[in-house]
């Protein structure tokens, strides 16, 4: 009863009080005050695609240098294990496959993949959980393996479910699986904390085994390795992969989509500070903020940038991603994660995917705090449909 009044309380602050402030947006200012991507660090205006092509090493070198840290060597991955999981086994999901990957020198980790029926190749979101793949799924099934090394206490049982869904929306923990299948978008899942523990005084010692310096560039590497497995499935459409994530895991999305070609197109929400919001727009979580509760998920030189701005910024990330399709979800009462920044971040990116010729960046502002929605997925899929198909 004592968790449950504290996880009602918690909700009552973060839902009334808190980050939770509602933000409304004046596009035009914002986009006045953009960055522009296309300028390099002269100040020069790029203004052609090959000269973007030739400055992108530089803005990648920067990225991992004063940003995420060092990206881990790019061992690929080998299937160790795989077995079929039955609809009765997996909370009524069909199609659900256990898939264990070896990556680098004994780095293991856990996959569900999950199927639609119907004709392949199928498109695939490739996206990481905040509590393990079994809590993903209904009833936590006991055929699905639960995390293999660090795992958060409120994480441990099914007793916090309930307020993790009440305050971080109904699809915090897992997607909506039928949903998605009937669309006809295969999911793979897993769990970054399998690679790097997502704790500050666990995750130093993970994180020098990889050779990486922040969990953010980390499990950017690991959807890498997600995608070296699904490359060779037949079953999967190379060339829809889509990387998803929200909040710490729309940050992965992004870096990833930035770094990796094989990445389809990228669906990042209410990604913040470090993610799809400018560093140099000094509103919601601050450098400070972050680097001090989350030290391991940057690069250590990241902190510095508390009270000056760096010489990369996230409209830079995003621009990398173009031409491929970038949605960037934000909420309304989300002023934790910079919803302003965000938007002038997309702003600043759109001169690439113009001059590339991909289609524009989307900015979404939906109803809400900080979660996974019923509307994020629908803007999700629809989003997917329109670009993908």
């Amino acid at each position: 009863m004592a968790a449950f009044v504290a996880a009602a309380a918690a909700f009552v602050w973060l839902y009334w009080a808190g980050p939770y402030r509602t933000v409304v947006l004046d596009r035009s200012a914002l986009a006045a005050a953009a960055p522009n991507a296309l300028d390099d660090a002269s100040g020069e205006r790029i203004t052609t695609p090959s000269a973007w092509q030739a400055r992108r090493p530089e803005i990648v070198e920067s990225l991992q240098a004063e940003v995420y840290g060092r990206i881990p060597a790019g061992a690929r991955a080998r299937i160790v294990a795989r077995a079929l999981v039955p609809a009765t086994d997996a909370g009524g999901i069909a199609g659900v496959e256990q898939i264990e990957i070896e990556a680098g020198d004994g780095v293991r980790f856990n996959l569900v993949l999950v199927m639609p029926r119907g004709a392949a190749p199928a498109p695939v979101i490739v996206m990481q959980n905040f509590c393990g793949n079994q809590a993903a799924f209904p009833g936590r099934p006991r055929a699905i393996a639960p995390p293999r090394n660090a795992y958060p206490i409120p994480c441990q049982s099914g007793f916090f479910d309930p307020p993790h869904r009440a305050v971080f929306g109904e699809w915090m923990l897992g997607p909506p699986f039928q949903r998605i299948i009937a669309r006809g978008y295969a999911l793979a899942i897993f769990y970054g904390g399998d690679v790097i523990p997502d704790h500050a005084p666990d995750a130093p010692a993970a994180l020098a085994a990889l050779h990486a310096e922040g969990a953010i560039a980390a499990w950017a590497w690991t959807h890498a390795r997600v995608i070296d497995v699904l490359a060779v499935d037949p079953r999967i459409d190379q060339d829809r992969i889509v990387a998803w994530g929200q909040s710490r895991f729309g940050k992965v999305a992004l870096l990833a989509g930035a770094l990796d070609p094989r990445i389809d197109a990228v669906v990042a929400l209410q990604s913040g500070r470090g993610g799809d919001a400018l560093t140099a727009h000094r509103a919601g979580e601050s450098v400070s903020a972050i680097t001090r509760t989350y030290p391991h998920w940057f690069s250590p030189r990241y902190r510095q940038y508390a009270l000056r701005d760096p010489p990369v910024d996230q409209h830079e990330l995003l621009a990398l991603i173009a031409p491929r399709p970038l949605l960037v979800v934000q909420g309304s009462r989300d002023s934790w994660a910079d919803p302003a920044g965000a938007y002038r971040a997309v702003v600043g990116a759109r001169p690439v995917f113009d001059l590339l010729g991909g289609p524009p960046p989307r900015f979404a502002l939906r109803a809400g705090t900080h979660s996974i929605t019923d509307e994020d997925w629908r803007l999700t899929l629809d989003f997917l449909d329109a670009r993908l198909r």
